[in-house]
């Protein structure tokens, strides 16, 4: 590279990053605005809301899967209590404020296991009950340490229609999406149009996320069902839209779009690692291009959507210490370092006594990091039968050894294959499928705690491995035809 050529590859770089902060500032702005916006909602309203839904049972609805013994599951869970707790109760005087951080109730009385009638099953979720009696004497703290769009999204629903209804939608919605994908590509395969493989994976893509995200239970929740629907409109926009028909200032645009999107639902529910993933799918199952070309659209989707989720909450957590002081950030951070800790974490009695008659000892588990990790990963697991309808014999196969079957014979392919570009798409695949494994031992505290819903994720592995061998077909076909 001549010294000329060097000031104008910088000035893009500048140009892209850019691009990408005015993206996240701009959507951070319309999501404050719209946060305003719902603070003029009277509290009044919600809890109108609330105690319908517990009349008519529609908080409690639980959903019973097809292969699974005893009882149901509850189709909404402790963080929507949570954030239906934010609705009613009382926030600060100042709207500018109260649409930055919600009010949540603080640690309350041990919990006796049994929720009052008509509400889940889950403590949060007494303290909503214990609020709906009394919301001005509930003790609370603010909640700053995410962004919140769940609380926006359900403040802006709630305020139109019954809980049922506003669940209903965005379950709807989901499902929706996923096979809008599914039914896009399959008429381009079945019609003969496009790129075949392409077709194919995205087809693959559509059917295991739809199939195999635990919807049934999940797809009513505030906490969950919006990150949903963030990434499956990712993956349609980008199946619409080609990262290879796209200049590299919309590309950054778009990807910086989905990444904010992304830390505005992020309740830690597993969306970031999910969205990296789909993510990694959109430029691996693109056509175009060359070797050098789809590493550099991988690297700039990558960074401007992992750049945009550090950029929204470090806006949001700069926003706080301004306000309320600078011990907010260490708050913020011993938090985080919490979830991340391989000791601290409780266990029910019955599991350690069930480890007790194994002979292992808890607190040998807590004070081993790879132990600790062994314990998460056997967690995630257990709750991976949720993934296949309530079957724990089909869900380990889903998400254990079907996913290591299709690893190896992806392997052996990127090792037979004499396309580089084939290759590459296959490595990137299998390095996408390592991304839960990872966040798994970063966060293990939070793993073993939240085990029941960061299961999830494992579908992605799954759906990646499933659409690579859709995509491989052709050049599998090509490679038997190729002369000796």
């Amino acid at each position: 590279m001549s010294a000329a050529e060097r000031p104008s590859k910088r000035t893009s770089v500048l140009a892209l990053g850019a691009s990408a902060i005015g993206v996240v500032i701009a959507t951070l702005s319309a999501f404050y605005l719209a946060s305003i916006a719902t603070t003029l909602v009277h509290r009044g309203r919600y809890h109108e809301v609330i105690a319908q839904a517990v009349r008519t049972g529609a908080l409690a609805r639980a959903h019973r899967l097809p292969f699974g013994s005893g009882e149901p599951y509850a189709i909404h869970n402790f963080n929507d209590c949570l954030i239906l707790s934010m609705l009613i109760l009382p926030q600060d005087d100042n709207a500018l404020l109260r649409a930055l951080s919600p009010a949540v109730p603080a640690d309350g009385a041990p919990w006796s296991g049994v929720s009052p009638a008509g509400y889940p099953p889950y403590v949060q979720c007494r303290d909503l009950e214990v609020a709906m009696v009394s919301a001005h004497a509930v003790t609370t703290n603010l909640y700053h340490r995410y962004l919140h769009g769940d609380w926006v999204l359900a403040k802006a629903l709630l305020a139109i229609m019954p809980l049922s209804a506003a669940t209903n939608a965005m379950a709807l919605l989901v499902g929706l999406l996923f096979l809008s994908l599914a039914a896009l590509a399959a008429r381009r395969l079945i019609g003969g149009t496009g790129e075949q493989p392409r077709e194919r994976a995205y087809l693959a893509l559509g059917l295991v996320l739809f199939s195999f995200s635990a919807l049934p239970v999940f797809a009513w929740s505030f906490s969950f069902a919006p990150s949903d629907i963030m990434i499956a409109g990712a993956l349609l926009f980008f199946y619409l839209r080609p990262p290879s028909s796209l200049t590299d200032r919309r590309l950054v645009v778009a990807a910086a779009l989905f990444g904010t999107l992304t830390a505005l639902f992020e309740f830690l529910t597993g969306s970031a690692p999910m969205g990296l993933m789909a993510v990694i799918a959109v430029i691996a199952f693109d056509d175009g291009g060359s070797v050098r070309q789809l590493l550099r659209r991988l690297v700039l989707a990558a960074a401007a959507f992992g750049g945009a989720i550090v950029l929204s909450f470090a806006i949001k957590m700069a926003a706080v210490s301004l306000i309320w002081g600078v011990s907010e950030l260490g708050i913020f951070g011993r938090q985080i370092g919490a979830h991340m800790n391989a000791s601290g974490w409780d266990i029910a009695r019955q599991n350690e006594a069930q480890l007790n008659r194994l002979g292992i000892s808890v607190d040998a588990i807590r004070q081993s990091v790879m132990l600790s990790y062994g314990y998460a990963l056997s967690k995630i697991v257990y709750f991976t039968k949720l993934m296949a309808f309530g079957s724990a014999t089909l869900g380990v196969i889903l998400a254990v050894i079907l996913p290591l079957a299709l690893a190896c014979l992806s392997a052996w392919q990127a090792l037979r294959a004499q396309d580089p570009l084939q290759r590459l798409r296959i490595s990137l695949v299998l390095g996408g499928c390592l991304v839960m494994p990872v966040w798994y031992l970063a966060f293990i505290h939070h793993t073993i705690v939240h085990a029941h819903f960061m299961f999830r994720p494992l579908v992605w592995p799954l759906a990646l491995l499933v659409a690579m061998q859709a995509w491989s077909k052709r050049s599998l076909q090509k490679a038997e035809r190729a002369p000796a």
